[in-house]
């Protein structure tokens, strides 16, 4: 920054702007700092003006492809952050690269953009200033390679996010030193000082990043996540961001697949991803990059399913893994979201296991039919060796359509649910275990489901709508495709829509995994939801009682603190009118009269079996699931408990009720004892 010479290897120049100077020469440790990274020992001084490199002498800062750099050396003596530091700008829907500092909520930090053709808005990255020194000098390094965005501060690896695409082309902003331009519009009022800005058209590698940090060699030092105040610790959260409905959930070779609605910083809401997990086990969870992004023919990949093509009915198999399909609703097209552009159904495969997924290049499979028609749901019916889709159509309106290849669907019926919409499931299931007795399942976002049979071309529902969940957060339930039959569980995952996590780098969460089941009762069928039995594996001390009179006043856990338990308890019926369980003050009660169970305000209709009630209560840092009498009701909500009572109670109030048994198990963290790699295990069909 001796002078305005961009240093582009052309006879050009940057432009000053305002009340910006260069040539200021630095001494001492600071002029040897910036020599050892390459400097020249001078720096620009900004006092709310900027530089202006326009488009480079031949149009060199309008980067194409699909890798980059940025770097900035800078400082601000006053430790004033909050202002655009370098851009190729224009608005979120069409810049192209951006290194910024800014209060985005939680306190001032420094950020990158990067925009792509692929995604409608752009890619951030971003690190606290405050920790860092808000006065000393800094050297921000912004790489990019087609998939990561990483954000290098002072030779650190800070934050990164998958990234992927082809550098966003027809920017005419210029590309801005200390500020940024939105049609013709200029922000500035950095104050401080810069010693270098540069830009490359490739990925540096981790020695070149190195030399301009002035370190030795990168160091990792992105935050600790998973053990944050109000981080779950048994139920599924990304690691960064916003989550909602879980898609695409399929097993394969020893592995549970969990795809998600992730939702990346700078992405208008329409352009969500699909997140991906893995586990062996339905406990312990492991992210994984993306399993599909918004791509450069698709807007959003908005609520799906998968399914494992064992019969290679769509000819995508290339070797000895069987294709894996997502089914998906392609949200609109590129900068168009819905309503401008219509949904449609779309599909990406797998043939390496589900490690990654390839966009099917004829797409749509299924095109615009009305409104919003969105939320695929796929299964195989094995009768009429057909594939059968389950979409939402509008208002409480289902449509079934069936195909022989995941990619010709012929449509077969309409299907209302009343009071229902979004988010359709379908499955068979067996009655009261009974394989050769089953029914079908079809199920809306809000838990609400029909029980009936299915021939292949048409539901016949038998019997009302029923309520599956009746807590205060529980939405857009899906069950796992293609869990083996040696195991024939119904495995069901929900987004636990609603709840709060405050300061938090994630926000929502996953129910923890059910099996569901059907049962004869005197009231006819009716849905079971259990939590599924690998909960033991975080079981600690078992805490037990049996046979207690337990009376008003009385309180069989007083001792027992904590934040995360299996709380299971059998009541046989007295003269109490009202007993149960207050977990850190949050009370789940039984009122007698009314035969009802209650949590966080909302209640369950529950009659006594035998006289007796049983209750199962997990209990993790930010939620409380509640299943009464086996499962016959439950109760999923989310909480935010006072942080100096981590206490359980149990009670009962006018009177005495007989405690049966109860089980009480402090549970282990999934994240500090994270499941094992996934392993193949064969072919499981």
């Amino acid at each position: 920054m001796a002078n305005l010479n961009d240093a582009a290897g052309k006879d050009s120049q940057l432009l000053a702007k305002g009340n910006v100077k260069c040539g200021f020469q630095l001494e001492g440790a600071e002029r040897e700092a910036s020599l050892r990274r390459g400097g020249d020992g001078y720096v620009a001084q900004f006092d709310g003006g900027w530089l202006d490199a326009g488009q480079g002498a031949d149009g060199e800062l309008n980067l194409t492809g699909q890798a980059m750099t940025m770097a900035l050396r800078l400082r601000s003596p006053s430790g004033k952050w909050g202002d655009p530091l370098m851009a190729k700008h224009g608005g979120h829907t069409k810049e192209v690269y951006n290194i910024f500092s800014a209060n985005l909520g939680a306190g001032l930090v420094f950020g990158a953009e990067l925009g792509s053709d692929e995604v409608a808005g752009m890619h951030q990255v971003k690190t606290p200033i405050a920790p860092l020194g808000p006065t000393d000098w800094h050297d921000v390094i912004v790489r990019w390679d087609g998939k990561t965005l990483q954000l290098f501060v002072d030779g650190g690896l800070r934050d990164e996010e998958v990234a992927v695409g082809t550098l966003r082309q027809g920017n005419s902003e210029p590309c801005l030193i200390g500020a940024e331009s939105y049609n013709g519009q200029v922000k500035s009022g950095f104050r401080g000082l810069i010693d270098h800005a540069a830009l490359w058209n490739r990925a540096l590698s981790d020695a070149e990043i190195a030399r301009l940090s002035g370190v030795a060699a990168l160091s990792d030092k992105r935050p600790p996540y998973y053990g944050e105040k109000y981080r779950p610790q048994f139920h599924f959260t990304a690691q960064k961001h916003w989550i909602n409905d879980p898609n695409g959930l399929f097993y394969y070779q020893g592995t549970y697949h969990l795809c998600f609605q992730h939702q990346p910083p700078g992405r208008t809401g329409a352009y969500k991803d699909w997140g991906h997990a893995v586990s062996t086990d339905l406990v312990h969870w492991k992210q994984l990059t993306s399993a599909v992004t918004p791509h450069k023919v698709w807007g959003g990949c908005w609520s799906g399913s998968a399914v494992v093509d064992w019969d290679n009915t769509t000819g995508f198999q290339t070797g000895k893994d069987k294709p894996i399909v997502l089914i998906i609703t392609n949200a609109g097209e590129p900068n168009t979201p819905p309503p401008s552009a219509p949904n449609t159904q779309c599909i990406a495969y797998s043939v390496d296991g589900g490690q990654t997924f390839t966009y099917y290049d004829k797409n749509p499979v299924l095109g615009h039919i009305v409104a919003e028609n969105r939320d695929p749901k796929v299964v195989w019916h094995a009768l009429t060796k057909k594939w059968i889709m389950a979409l939402y159509l509008t208002g409480n309106d289902y449509g079934l359509f069936s195909s022989p290849d995941l990619k010709k669907w012929e449509r077969l019926c309409v299907v209302n649910l009343p009071g229902v919409a979004e988010c359709p499931d379908l499955f068979e299931i067996p009655v009261d275990g009974n394989p050769a007795n089953k029914k079908w399942v079809f199920w809306g976002a809000n838990g609400r489901f029909l029980i009936g049979s299915f021939d292949g071309r048409s539901f016949k529902l038998e019997g009302a709508l029923h309520r599956a969940d009746y807590g205060a957060n529980f939405y857009a339930a899906q069950t796992w495709s293609d869990i083996p039959p040696a195991d024939g569980r119904r495995i069901q995952i929900a987004w636990m829509a609603g709840g709060k996590y405050p300061g938090m780098p994630f926000t929502q969460q996953l129910s923890f995994p059910t099996e569901v089941t059907l049962r004869t009762t005197p009231d006819g069928l009716r849905m079971y939801r259990v939590p599924v039995r690998e909960i033991a594996k975080l079981h600690q001390r078992e805490h037990t009682w049996a046979n207690v009179v337990l009376k008003p006043g009385d309180n069989m856990f007083s001792g027992l603190t904590g934040e995360l338990f299996d709380i299971r308890v059998e009541f046989e019926l007295g003269d109490a009118k009202l007993f149960g369980v207050k977990v850190r003050g949050e009370p789940v009660h039984y009122d007698v009269a009314a035969k009802t169970l209650s949590c966080r305000g909302k209640s369950a209709p529950l009659s006594p079996e035998n006289g007796r009630i049983k209750l199962q209560i997990l209990v993790d840092r930010t939620s409380l699931e509640v299943f009464g009498n086996d499962g016959r009701v439950a109760l999923t909500s989310c909480f935010l408990p006072s942080d100096d009572n981590t206490s359980l109670e149990m009670y009962a109030q006018e009177g005495n009720v007989k405690v049966i048994s109860a089980k009480v198990y402090p549970l282990k963290s999934i994240w500090s004892q994270p499941a094992s790699e996934p392993k193949p295990a064969g072919n499981d069909r």
